[in-house]
């Protein structure tokens, strides 16, 4: 008798936490989001995030919340010696934050950053048509590992803060593949964002969205094939990953270039963001 109880009261527990955690969570985010964002990490937002400079004050003043909320709960670790302070943690979460800010998300199974000084090997297997298994190694700028871990590398991150507007931002793709992996892009059934400005509505079946985003992948991967020079990064036609990581740089890194050459495309990111940078630029 005395087991069974045991086993009741156990159960009972976890399942209180379980019930008590997103309410606390929930809670306490709530209480940082409404601090304001320490001048100095505003001046950071401001000098290392060209998009953030864009936008109108509403959506900057979120920003600001999100970050703040980011960086209580997100732990960053410094690799390869990197000392991490507090522009590199301010500038990763601003730049993870702008994926979010028309969105009812907050990266939620994410736990840590690593952030090495400069680009990082890594070591992985390889099969080839033959079965034959071999190891490879490669050199990143970042990588989304798992489902609780990003890895950047500092000084691509700081890259985009140096060359606005040329497409290419390591933190904005990775950070994409983050939210792919959750089965928010088009890697994976996608879901359409819980908006801020209408959290409940569904603008048109998840299907559909997602076929016109696969109808644009294709598109591209036919522009590849026949040679065209392509506005998108050619290395978007490697895989649906790639695709929806490389279109997410170009939707917060040169948006009105990206809606003259690709409206349909933009629009589907639209969609799936909940903001409209273009008309910020």
């Amino acid at each position: 008798m005395a087991a069974q109880v045991a086993v009741v009261v156990l159960a009972i527990a976890v399942l209180a936490w379980l019930v008590g955690m997103p309410l606390w969570r929930k809670r306490r985010r709530t209480v940082v989001m409404a601090r304001p964002l320490e001048a100095g990490s505003r001046a950071t937002i401001e000098r290392n995030v060209p998009a953030a400079r864009r936008l109108p004050p509403e959506l900057r003043s979120r920003l600001e919340s999100l970050v703040g909320a980011f960086l209580a709960e997100k732990e960053f670790v410094g690799c390869n010696g990197l000392v991490v302070t507090d522009e590199i943690r301010t500038t990763i979460a601003a730049l993870a934050c702008l994926l979010v800010l028309g969105r009812r998300g907050h990266y939620d199974d994410l736990h840590s950053i690593l952030v090495y000084p400069a680009a990082f090997w890594v070591e992985d297997e390889i099969e080839d048509e033959a079965g034959v298994v071999s190891q490879r190694r490669r050199v990143l700028s970042g990588e989304s590992w798992e489902s609780s871990r990003i890895i950047l590398s500092w000084d691509d991150v700081l890259e985009a803060a140096r060359t606005p507007g040329d497409g290419y931002n390591v933190a904005l793709h990775e950070f994409a593949h983050y939210l792919d992996a959750e089965g928010l892009g088009l890697a994976a059934p996608p879901r359409l964002p819980l908006r801020v400005d209408s959290p409940d509505a569904r603008v048109r079946p998840l299907e559909s969205w997602a076929a016109d985003l696969a109808d644009e992948f294709e598109s591209l991967l036919e522009s590849v094939d026949r040679g065209e020079a392509t506005f998108l990064d050619p290395y978007a036609a490697e895989d649906e990953a790639e695709f929806f990581a490389v279109a997410t740089e170009d939707y917060f890194e040169r948006p009105a270039e990206l809606l003259e050459n690709h409206p349909r495309l933009y629009g589907l990111l639209q969609e799936f963001y909940g903001i409209d940078p273009a008309r910020f630029a």
